[in-house]
């Protein structure tokens, strides 16, 4: 065979190793897109999981700060009957305290920060008890110009216990 016809051989076979080569290295490129891709998927659902487990912490050192802090716990104990207790002076800035509470929530609630749904649940029987309370409103200018929030906290959560009169829906989760 001359030069010429090697030539075309090794041509070939130069051809035939790019081929070759370039379909190994898509391969490999394909390989690596999806282990990207898994990995991203990944990243994504553990900080999902995380989100939702400070959130969980979060709401529940809410709740567990309602009975923890003394002065809101005292509110707490007397507002199931309105006790004649809330009408006297000095439970008045405790008062005041225990709607700041409900606003902060609200104000959560109202940025999405926590669902509506749980917070109606765990904390909207006091509220609605606050806003009805006879004894609760005495040394408060409980107005809704200045109590806003609050207010439209215990609407929303009493149009929630309307609609749930028997159980919390099922698909409540913070």
């Amino acid at each position: 065979m001359t030069m010429q016809e090697w030539g075309v051989y090794w041509q070939a076979i130069g051809v035939l190793a790019t081929v070759f080569f370039g379909l190994f290295g898509l391969y490999k490129i394909f390989q690596e897109l999806r282990r990207l891709n898994e990995q991203r998927d990944k990243d994504r659902t553990d900080k999902e999981t995380s989100a939702k487990l400070k959130r969980t912490e979060f709401f529940l050192n809410q709740h567990r700060r309602l009975f923890d802090n003394s002065e809101l716990y005292e509110v707490l104990c007397l507002i199931d009957s309105d006790d004649a207790k809330l009408a006297m002076q000095e439970m008045w800035d405790k008062k005041r305290k225990f709607l700041t509470f409900f606003e902060e929530i609200a104000l959560l609630v109202k940025s999405e920060q926590i669902n509506k749904e749980v917070a109606f649940y765990m904390f909207g029987y006091y509220a609605r008890c606050a806003k009805h309370g006879k004894n609760f409103n005495e040394g408060i200018n409980l107005s809704e110009e200045y109590w806003w929030l609050f207010y439209e906290f215990v609407k929303e959560s009493e149009e929630y216990f309307e609609k749930h009169k028997d159980n919390p829906p099922q698909s409540m989760s913070l």
